[in-house]
């Protein structure tokens, strides 16, 4: 019995026809529908949030799928323009019934929809001996000229809209339908309103969908770096009224459409469409530049309400090696000015104290391992110099002192040389001597001032113990040193 369910005779189950009117675009429902989805989702998260953050979260929400909302709607929505007026008007070829209907027409970018629905829908529209024939009258029907306008005519090469207005009269779609569609169908003798309509809903179509990319980058941005959100979502509004203007400027042509009926005309309005994208563009331009002008005078306040971090899209600062080796002394002067910083000030400059006070303590580590590892292993002994040589422990030494030349009778002061062997040389951040720079009293420089220390103190000691030198030898005082 269930297998029989709507089957005649075993044929395979069929069901009759039913038609009727399209009442909405399912296309834009949907992109509606889509769009609800995500309200709701993002409404589910926010008891997630404490405290005013919850508002704050909300708003951000709303304003920003509203602005994609606007823009999709604008891109798919079939009410830029519209007109509607109730009538009495012809109903089909070869007869001559009128019927009372509303008569309508709504515009998109890219084709236009006409609808006839009867006042009351159920109508007779004729009648034979003694028999009435009544109708349901509830028609919708949608014409499209995206994108190319093609030849004259309504051949094979003609414009989208041509064929699809000859196909129409095929299928003996009623007169005011046609009526209608027929001045889209002209493209001549000044009367050009499908070309002009067509060419308008291009370059606004083309405009918006430019603005969808600069809205996601918006909302990006958003989570980032908030002066260059707020720019984005000035730049997507200015998108939103471009297309506006485009298609209030090209779309009329030579003159305005106009379309006479029996006891009407139909003239042309702005439509729901149109208002939706100006609102989502005034909104968008609001929006950014509130963004824009709280992130140069209220930057906390911005930041909080965004949820982020107000240092993250400041510059990174690098000190110098100056400036790293600064003497704790002024880091604690720094840090007691940091005091009277206030807000944002105060975490950028405690993070700065902080590194700087990490470099200079590991400055001062490194010093103080090379003075001490200097007092132990760079010592002089003066027991065993010679007159006219110096004993050295270490070979390189004595090599090095080979090449020193003899100075007069009576110079005093101390070249100072330190020679390292390769075994010895393996701690580099220790011992990192710069070249030998010598001065005009015949010392030496090093970058480590461990070693310019200890060199004058050894040379100090070496000069006193030497002031009995007899001035008439030709000979200098050699010291011994150790590696």
């Amino acid at each position: 019995m269930v297998f029989d369910a709507w089957r005649t005779n075993g044929g395979p189950t069929q069901h009759p026809a039913m038609p009727t009117a399209v009442t909405s675009d399912v296309l834009e429902i949907g992109f509606v529908f889509a769009f609800c989805i995500l309200a709701f989702s993002f409404v589910l998260i926010i008891p997630g949030y404490k405290g005013i953050s919850r508002l704050y979260f909300l708003l951000r929400v709303v304003i920003s799928l509203f602005i994609g909302a606007s823009i999709f709607l604008g891109v798919l929505g079939q009410d830029w323009e519209g007109a509607e007026i109730q009538t009495k008007t012809a109903y089909k070829a070869f007869t001559n019934t009128e019927i009372h209907a509303k008569v309508g027409m709504r515009i998109g970018l890219g084709s236009v929809n006409v609808t006839l629905k009867g006042t009351p829908i159920y109508q007779t529209v004729g009648h034979s001996d003694s028999v009435n024939f009544t109708e349901r009258i509830d028609y919708n029907e949608r014409f499209h000229w995206a994108w190319r306008q093609g030849r004259i005519g309504f051949g094979p090469y003609s414009g989208r809209i041509n064929q699809e207005f000859r196909d129409a009269q095929y299928r003996g779609v009623p007169l005011p339908i046609q009526w209608i569609a027929e001045y889209f169908t002209l493209d001549g003798e000044l009367i050009r309103w499908g070309r002009s309509y067509r060419t308008a809903g291009w370059f606004a179509n083309e405009v918006l969908w430019t603005a969808v990319p600069v809205w996601l980058i918006a909302n990006i941005l958003s989570g980032v770096v908030l002066f260059y959100a707020g720019c984005m979502f000035m730049l997507t509004s200015v998108f939103m009224f471009v297309s506006l203007i485009i298609w209030s400027t090209i779309k009329w042509g030579y003159q305005p459409l106009s379309i006479p009926f029996e006891d009407d005309v139909l003239h042309t309005h702005y439509g729901a469409s149109f208002w939706l994208v100006m609102s989502g563009g005034i909104v968008s331009f609001l929006y950014g530049a509130i963004i824009v002008g709280m992130d140069w005078f209220a930057p906390q306040l911005i930041a909080d309400f965004f949820g982020t971090d107000v240092l993250q899209d400041n510059e990174q600062f690098y000190h110098k090696k100056e400036e790293e080796a600064a003497q704790p002394t002024d880091i604690e002067n720094k840090g007691s000015q940091h005091q009277t910083v206030g807000g944002v000030q105060r975490r950028l400059a405690t993070n700065i104290t902080s590194k700087a006070d990490r470099m200079a303590r590991g400055w001062a580590s490194r010093r103080r391992k090379s003075r001490a590892t200097l007092k132990k292993d760079l010592h002089l002994d003066n027991e065993d110099s010679g007159r006219n040589g110096g004993v050295y422990s270490n070979p390189a030494f004595e090599e090095e002192a080979s090449h020193v030349p003899r100075r007069s009778v009576g110079f005093s002061d101390v070249v100072l040389r330190v020679a390292k062997t390769p075994a010895e040389n393996s701690n580099e951040t220790d011992y990192d001597l710069a070249e030998d720079i010598p001065t005009s009293s015949g010392g030496v420089l090093y970058e480590n001032e461990a070693y310019e220390d200890a060199a004058e103190l050894k040379g100090n000691e070496v000069g006193n113990n030497n002031t009995s030198v007899d001035n008439t030898e030709n000979s200098t005082t050699a010291q011994q040193c150790r590696w």
